[in-house]
C-alpha cells in the first residue's frame, strides 16, 4: 500500500459531530479526521489513439487486484454560521502482471494475446464542496451545496507490443487524467443521543466540462460514536460510480468507467 499525501488532501470533509447553536438547534462542528478506506474497484479503461479500434480493458484483463486499503483524510471548516467548506481525499493504488488473453490496444500500442504485461494504476480522489445549512432542528441538520469531485488517474501498461508492423519488446502505453468534475452535494445528520449520531452524504452530476464528458454518483452513509468532547470515531460505507471520457485531441481519447465501494473508518478531532 502506497501512502501519498498530495497537497490537495489538506482540504478536508466532515463527519457528524454535533453542537448546539444559539437557537438550541444542533449543527455539525469543525473537525479534522484521518483514517482508512478499504475499496473494491471495478474499472474499464480505454486510451484510443489514431485509427486503432476502441477497445476497453478491465482490471482482471491486466492482473490487477480489485481491492485496496488506503489512507483517507477529511475535515470541515464552518466559516459562517450557515456556510461550511468540506472535503475528502483518498487513494487507490495497485499494480499487476499477467499474460493477456485477448488482443487490445492502449495509447497507440497493440498488445497481442499471450503477451506478458506489467500494469500500474493509481487513482487519487479529492472532494471539495461549499455547503449551506438549509435545515436545522434539535436533532437534525441538512446541508446542500456543490463543488469539485476531482479524479487524478495514472495508468501504465508495459510489455511486448506492436506499433504498426514493428514489434517492440518493451513498449509502454500510458495514460493520465486529472478530471475536476463539478458536482451537486447534500448531507444530512441525525443525533440519536449524546454519544451516537447518523450521517449520509450524496452527490450527483452529469455534465460536460471542457474536454471532459462525464458523470458520477456518490453515496456515503455512516454512524459515529463520540466518546468525549473532542474525539469521535465513525464507521461508514462508500459507493462511487464515475464515467469519464476525455477528448485529448482529434485523434486521442481516453475513457474510464469505475465503481468504488467499501467501508471507511475515521478518527476525528472536533474543535
Amino acid at each position: 500500500m502506497k501512502l501519498r499525501f498530495p497537497l490537495l488532501s489538506l482540504l478536508l470533509v466532515s463527519m457528524p459531530s454535533f453542537s448546539a447553536d444559539e437557537s438550541g438547534n444542533f449543527q455539525v462542528r469543525d473537525m479534522i479526521g484521518i483514517g482508512l478506506a478499504y475499496q473494491s474497484v471495478e474499472a474499464d479503461l480505454r486510451a484510443t489513439a489514431g485509427d486503432l479500434p476502441e477497445v476497453e480493458v478491465d482490471l482482471d484483463d491486466l492482473g490487477i487486484k480489485d481491492e485496496d486499503l488506503s489512507w483517507a483524510i477529511e475535515g470541515r471548516w464552518r466559516f459562517k454560521p450557515r456556510w461550511a467548506l468540506v472535503g475528502l481525499a483518498y487513494q487507490f493504488s495497485q499494480d499487476g502482471n499477467q499474460s493477456v488473453k485477448r488482443d487490445f490496444n492502449f495509447d497507440g500500442k497493440d498488445f497481442q494475446a499471450g503477451a506478458s504485461v506489467d500494469t500500474e494504476l493509481s487513482i487519487d480522489t479529492y472532494i471539495l464542496d461549499v455547503m449551506y445549512s438549509a435545515y436545522r432542528s434539535p436533532r437534525t441538520e441538512i446541508l446542500v451545496g456543490g463543488g469539485i469531485h476531482a479524479i487524478d488517474l495514472e495508468a501504465s501498461i508495459k510489455g511486448r507490443a506492436f506499433v504498426g508492423e514493428t514489434e517492440r519488446e518493451a513498449a509502454t502505453g500510458s495514460s493520465d487524467l486529472l478530471a475536476p468534475l463539478p458536482n451537486l452535494r447534500a448531507q444530512a445528520y441525525y443525533k440519536i443521543n449524546d454519544n451516537w449520531d447518523l450521517g449520509v452524504s450524496v452527490g450527483w452530476l452529469s455534465a460536460n466540462a471542457g474536454d471532459y464528458d462525464g458523470g458520477f454518483i456518490y453515496l456515503h452513509p455512516r454512524v459515529t460514536w463520540g466518546g468525549g468532547e473532542s474525539w469521535a470515531l465513525s464507521l461508514g460505507y462508500q459507493y462511487v460510480n464515475i464515467d469519464i471520457t476525455q477528448e485529448k485531441s482529434s485523434t486521442r481519447e481516453n475513457e474510464f468507467n469505475m465503481d468504488f465501494q467499501g467501508p471507511t473508518l475515521l478518527l476525528d478531532y472536533r474543535f
